[in-house]
């Protein structure tokens, strides 16, 4: 009966919500499903916003009318201060005096103007939720960078902004740790196979005696992270190649933003650090990147890079400080212990010796972990000037655990005897 419920199991084939989700988590997949989200998200908002835009829209356009009637009705009134001697028969003083009120009176117009409805002078109005900012805001939410350059002003916009980021914050984990796994991988195995290639090779000449054929022996042979000679697995890929990777990752931004951005090379290079590190301080944003990308192809390619060096930045950093993690734990540790903080009170003892390779003879392989504790029993059964070969030593130690095993018996023998001799002469207590 079991046989016949798996066989139609297996005929009705994977379930289709199964196979959509294997999809979507993907690295492709995760990657698409970050796009259409921040897409999406942008979207919404731009919905959400925009009642309230087009009351600014239309508040800001009314009030440049009456700034410019304004300004054109002081033009007017000036010019009758100066030649309308029936109605204003002013003298000098009285004349610059009506002038500087009526001017002080148009600068605090101006200025109402400009911070109840964002006058600027002109009759354009840019809305702070276009698609192109919009888009930046929800890449900022998921990757809780925050520039503040935009922020909602509804109610209903601030509650999709708790529950859009409580979603899309995860999400955008989720993909960081993927991609991140993926790129630790192909770091360590970049690192240990290109660039340790030349190490491993000398070690394996060090190690193997002469007469063993380097070609059978190839390093291109092994099965890579278990290799003979330093592992894949066991590799760990060192500080200074890490910060080198994230300077160099910087670089670019900081070429690439200068380029787009019309930034100077330390403003750009400040910038992607504040970016990357999820600061985002708010005094510089790439607004500019966004501008123009559905009209000119150049500028979606600099859209598509801006969001791209954001994402994939943050999740370099991410692994470069997962792959330190350890190692400066080590190296903090190794410290406490050189400066005498150490608790445990182990003494810190370096294994290899300062300015010298130690090699391995030719015939020993180099991979026993008790090769100097084989050496010392070579030494102690050193018969005048003749070496004892591997099996007598191997014979010698049984023997030597023999005795060493009879030796403890009898010890024990004899305080087993000491024991009950105690009992005797005794008087046994009456069952």
């Amino acid at each position: 009966m079991g046989g016949q419920a798996y066989n139609a199991y297996v005929k009705q084939g994977t379930p289709w919500y199964k196979v959509i989700t294997s999809i979507l988590f993907s690295h492709t997949g995760l990657f698409i499903l970050v796009i259409l989200y921040a897409i999406g998200g942008a979207e919404v908002f731009m919905y959400l916003e925009k009642d309230r835009e087009d009351i600014q829209e239309a508040l800001k356009l009314s009030k440049t009318r009456d700034v410019d009637d304004a300004v054109s009705f002081l033009k007017h009134q000036f010019w009758s201060y100066a030649n309308n001697e029936d109605k204003y028969n002013f003298t000098k003083s009285e004349f610059k005096d009506a002038v500087l009120q009526d001017l002080k009176a148009m600068e605090r117009y101006i200025i109402d103007a400009v911070n109840d409805a964002g006058y600027d002078g002109t009759m354009e109005y840019s809305r702070e939720f276009s698609f192109e900012s919009a888009l930046l805001f929800t890449v900022t939410i998921m990757t809780t960078v925050g520039y503040g350059h935009i922020s909602p002003q509804t109610d209903d916009g601030k509650m999709f902004c708790i529950v859009y980021a409580l979603i899309g914050i995860p999400l955008m984990l989720m993909f960081m740790g993927t991609i991140g796994g993926w790129m630790a991988k192909t770091l360590i195995w970049f690192y240990s196979r290109v660039l340790c290639r030349w190490c491993r090779a000398r070690r394996r000449d060090s190690e193997l005696p002469g007469e063993v054929d380097r070609k059978v022996q190839g390093i291109g042979r092994d099965e890579i992270g278990k290799e003979r000679y330093m592992p894949t697995d066991l590799v760990a890929v060192p500080i200074m190649v890490n910060l080198l990777l994230l300077f160099m990752f910087i670089a670019i931004g900081s070429v690439a933003f200068h380029l787009t951005e019309g930034w100077d090379p330390a403003t750009s290079a400040y910038f992607c650090f504040v970016t990357l590190t999820t600061i985002g301080f708010g005094d510089y944003a790439p607004l500019e990147s966004y501008l123009g990308f559905d009209t000119d192809p150049m500028a979606f390619l600099i859209m598509v890079f801006t969001m791209s060096y954001c994402i994939l930045g943050m999740t370099l950093l991410s692994m470069c400080l997962s792959l330190m993690q350890e190692q400066i734990v080590e190296k903090m540790q190794w410290l406490v212990n050189e400066l005498g903080g150490g608790s445990d009170g182990e003494e810190m003892v370096k294994v290899s010796k300062d300015g010298k390779v130690t090699e391995t003879p030719d015939d020993r392989t180099g991979n026993e972990l008790n090769f100097n504790e084989r050496r010392g029993r070579e030494q102690k059964y050193k018969l005048s000037d003749e070496m004892v070969t591997e099996d007598e030593v191997q014979i010698l130690d049984k023997d030597e655990l023999n005795q060493e095993d009879v030796i403890e018996d009898i010890d024990n023998d004899e305080e087993q005897g000491e024991d009950n001799k105690g009992f005797e002469g005794d008087d046994l207590p009456n069952v």
